[in-house]
């Protein structure tokens, strides 16, 4: 099977995945829905009204993005399943494996099309996200002209989002099953890895924290933007070498 043919093959498989295509479009409308609802909640109330849940007033440029944790706990399923679908019952990874005996290549091309679409996903997630929040929250941002600063916060949980699943991906390759990504990864997003970085700030290297920091208001303590960025795709590449190698090298 040639390179276009197998890439051609694997989105296929992507886009007729019913589970796939559920969990992309939940935390994309999921997302927007619930930033309508608490932006709009929101409207008429002191930014320092204790209601808010906040003990001083959220930035402009970092408003709305405290919706990106549900579609991130998504996120990391799509990822999970991705990686362990092909290794259920029907043993699809055999089929694929038999047409396209090249492993690195199917290998790369699996990282290459969810790397995509999760990208994806997580850009238009956040920026309806963001968008809704700045117009029904009446924060005196135009909706359709916002900041360099917030723009560059979406992008950064689109790439923080594209790590996160790189890194359930290659658990779940060595796995072969969705289980284990969603074990180790799950908790962490929904927010053990914030309860332990209050106490200990070594928490802040690991993959969920460093990739926080890439939209994160700096007063959270995080890592430095770049430096979060740089560490969260340090781990994404070398669990995912390993799972390459482990892929080329095993039994399907």
């Amino acid at each position: 099977m040639t390179g276009i043919a197998l890439v051609r093959s694997e989105l296929t498989k992507s886009v007729t995945s019913r589970p796939a295509l559920i969990l992309a479009l939940v935390a994309i409308l999921g997302t927007w829905v619930m930033a309508w609802t608490n932006a709009a909640s929101a409207v008429g109330i002191a930014p320092d009204d204790p209601r808010l849940f906040a003990a001083e007033p959220i930035p402009l440029e970092y408003q709305g993005f405290e919706m990106a944790g549900f579609g991130y706990v998504l996120v990391v399923a799509l990822a999970a399943l991705s990686a362990g679908s092909e290794y259920g019952a029907g043993q699809q990874i055999r089929v694929t494996l038999l047409a396209t005996p090249q492993r690195p290549r199917v290998f790369f091309v699996k990282v290459l099309l969810l790397a995509t679409t999760v990208a994806g996903v997580g850009f238009l997630t956040m920026a309806g996200s963001v968008v809704i929040t700045h117009a029904a929250g009446s924060t005196g941002v135009d909706p359709l002209e916002l900041t360099p600063a917030i723009w560059a916060n979406i992008g950064g949980v689109a790439l923080a989002w594209t790590f996160t699943a790189l890194i359930a991906f290659a658990l779940g390759s060595l796995a072969r099953s969705a289980i284990l990504p969603l074990i180790l990864i799950t908790p962490l997003v929904v927010g053990v890895g914030d309860f332990v970085t209050g106490f200990w700030d070594g928490a802040r290297y690991l993959p969920i924290a460093a990739g926080a920091a890439l939209y994160s208001d700096p007063a959270a303590g995080l890592l430095a933007p770049l430096a979060g960025g740089l560490v969260q795709a340090a781990w994404a590449l070398v669990l995912l070498v390993i799972a390459g190698i482990v892929f080329n090298r095993r039994d399907p």
